[in-house]
């Protein structure tokens, strides 16, 4: 065989290997680290697609110093048996670790069990708690922050007044987890009545058109709880409906932040907002590294949220409508955070 024809084998070989690996960014077989899966079960709001983007962003940085050989971003669209398909093809690519974000407490325990025997180690984050105890699990402690969320609201509606809460997808872990401390929180507000409940899916457009079909059949609105993208959709259904904005806590997206600190200085508008934190994705890949690495991590650890205050909410105001404040660490803060005694 002439050189010529080795030199076009050659290419033809590379662009084959090349198309069979997808990792976003520069250097996507570069480096001899290693190959990580992601299958997130959900990318249809604002929150969702930022933590995306943080989770490339790192990725790719692992990517040109050498940590990662390549990764592999998958997404279901909040269907589980999808996501069941797309973790098992994770496995038989033999990828040396998964970040699972969750579309179901218990319907990925399966894929998990044959990822494990595979000695693949499985990363959740976001979305959990799940109920296998072979994965390694990044949660929120949804006890704190629903108390956080509902103690402000209380404060602000001075302990009474009617309620809506909004929920985020109807079967998610992350969202039942919710709302069973929002439900607990609340106990200790007597006088605060939940008189509407809604999906809003994280959703702005999904959370309006919610609230919207609920508001001519329920009394005075005095507040909003919601779990983060509704509450510029929840705001822009009492202005279509003509009816008094109520306290509406939000979930740290450009919008409401900006519409807050403009009502802040026109007419003293009171809220609060708080948000999980969507480098939750991205920590997972400092943790299925260390795994891979022989570094011990415990199998539970806790993502702390993000909150924005009254004082805080100017510092904001910058943000583009659809952007999701995030707060991004590094390795060490891992260690001192996820990996506390």
């Amino acid at each position: 065989m002439n050189r010529k024809w080795i030199l076009v084998l050659v290419s033809v070989l590379f662009l084959v290997s090349s198309a069979l690996v997808f990792a976003g960014g520069k250097g996507e077989t570069a480096g001899k680290g290693y190959t990580i899966g992601f299958s997130n079960s959900y990318g249809g709001n604002t929150y969702r697609q930022t933590m995306e983007m943080l989770f490339k962003k790192l990725a790719d940085q692992m990517v040109a110093d050498g940590t990662l050989k390549s990764y592999k971003m998958l997404q279901s669209n909040n269907n589980v048996a999808t996501q069941v398909s797309q973790i098992e093809s994770l496995i038989l690519e033999g990828v040396n670790a998964i970040i699972i974000d969750p579309g179901s407490a218990s319907g990925l325990n399966g894929a998990i069990e044959k990822a494990v025997k595979a000695k693949i180690p499985v990363v959740i984050v976001n979305d959990g708690p799940i109920t296998s105890e072979l994965a390694y699990q990044i949660n929120w402690d949804t006890n704190a922050m629903a108390s956080d969320a509902a103690k402000h609201l209380a404060d602000l509606m001075s302990n009474k007044g009617n309620i809506i809460e909004i929920r985020g997808l109807a079967g998610v872990p992350f969202d039942d987890a919710f709302h069973g401390s929002v439900v607990a929180a609340l106990k200790a507000y007597p006088d605060i009545k939940v008189v509407g409940t809604v999906y809003g899916e994280w959703t702005e457009s999904v959370a309006q058109q919610q609230v919207a079909s609920i508001l001519p059949g329920i009394p005075q609105v005095d507040g909003i709880l919601g779990q983060g993208g509704d509450e510029y959709g929840a705001l822009q259904a009492f202005q279509a409906a003509g009816r008094k904005i109520p306290i509406i806590i939000g979930g740290n997206r450009g919008n409401f932040l900006k519409w807050w600190s403009e009502e802040k200085a026109k007419n003293g508008y009171k809220s609060f907002s708080w948000a999980a934190n969507p480098w939750s994705a991205a920590s997972g890949l400092y943790v299925a590294i260390d795994l891979l690495r022989g570094v011990k991590v415990p199998k539970e650890m806790i993502m702390p949220a993000l909150s924005i205050t009254q004082d805080m909410v100017d510092n904001f105001a910058t943000l583009k409508a659809d952007e999701v404040a995030a707060k991004e660490y590094n390795h060490d803060w891992i260690v001192s955070t996820y990996y506390k005694k």
